[in-house]
């Protein structure tokens, strides 16, 4: 009797296993789903679109094979685009930590109003970029910008901010990093409240100073919260189309076009749907590249 009910328990519990793993993968399967609709499906379409010749409104289309991708790799408006956006990229990326820190530094180092100066410092983050990029191209227009008008109150000259070669660019730079820096920030803040108060006592106790604390204490435990804030930064500066069209539009002549703008030049403006899907896969590649890369400096996070 007791090994026939031991023999009749193995294939219940066997049943209950498959049970319960039938279950889970039913629960998980509207995220895979939306995963392959909104994700793999338009990736792999847009590696399809590619390869062919195809203007948008219109029904003929030819295949070409990698003819779009040879003619993207010969054209100089490219290789602008990509550089601009590899400079505006780093420049914004490395401000807006270095912003992002010294600000959290500063905000909990005050015992008074942290949580004012943390809501003044998020709140570019909480606006809608494209509207506050309409109120910086007011404040940097050349003729009746307040940014000018309070050069001129100190002598200077006018400067041409957004129409200026040399300028438009560090323009763009410097409305990305005030959109960003508060984002930095908030994580910044959040990875320095889990840091015990006793290392920083057992630091002091030894005679070390406030450099030497920052470095040995404050940024070795905040690497995972700054590997996250490398990886978000950068996603937002390279995502960054909004503040590009509305400031500049990409000029002039192409000094602030970055491979977003490109990438809805070609398929909006030109309609040139191959081309353009060359240039978001080759776009899709380089943020792939870049996100393997960072994550090779994981080895240097100290999550304890």
């Amino acid at each position: 009797m007791r090994s026939s009910n031991r023999g009749s328990a193995l294939p219940a519990r066997s049943a209950s296993r498959i049970g319960q793993a039938l279950g889970a993968y039913v629960l998980i399967m509207p995220a895979f789903l939306a995963i392959g609709v909104f994700v793999l499906w338009p990736v792999g379409y847009s590696l399809v679109l590619s390869t062919m010749e195809w203007k948008l409104g219109y029904d003929a289309r030819e295949f070409v094979l990698l003819d779009n991708y040879v003619k993207l790799l010969g054209s100089r408006v490219f290789w602008n685009a990509a550089l601009n956006t590899v400079v505006y990229t780093v420049a914004m990326v490395l401000a807006s930590i270095a912003l992002g820190l010294g600000l959290s530094l500063a905000i909990t180092a005050g015992k008074r109003l942290q949580s004012f100066w943390q809501v003044l410092f998020f709140m570019p983050i909480a606006a809608t970029m494209s509207a506050m990029a309409v109120v910086w191209r007011f404040l940097l227009d050349g003729n009746l910008g307040i940014v000018n008008a309070m050069l001129a109150r100190l002598g200077a000259a006018p400067v041409a901010w957004l129409t200026g070669d040399a300028t438009a660019m560090g323009a763009v730079i410097v409305v990305g990093i005030w959109s960003n820096a508060g984002y930095a920030m908030v994580f910044f803040i959040a990875g320095l409240s889990n840091i015990p108060e006793a290392l920083y006592e057992a630091a002091a106790i030894d005679g070390a100073g406030i450099l030497r604390r920052f470095t040995s204490i404050t940024w070795p435990l905040l690497s995972p919260s700054t590997l996250f804030v490398l990886v978000i930064m950068t996603v937002r500066a390279l995502a960054s189309f909004d503040i590009v069209k509305v400031l500049t539009d990409g000029g002039p002549l192409g000094a602030t076009q970055v491979l977003s703008h490109l990438l809805y030049q070609e398929a909006f403006q030109f309609f040139d749907t191959g081309y353009a899907s060359a240039v978001a896969v080759v776009f899709f590649l380089l943020v792939l590249l870049l996100a393997l890369l960072q994550m090779k400096v994981e080895k240097w996070v100290h999550y304890q």
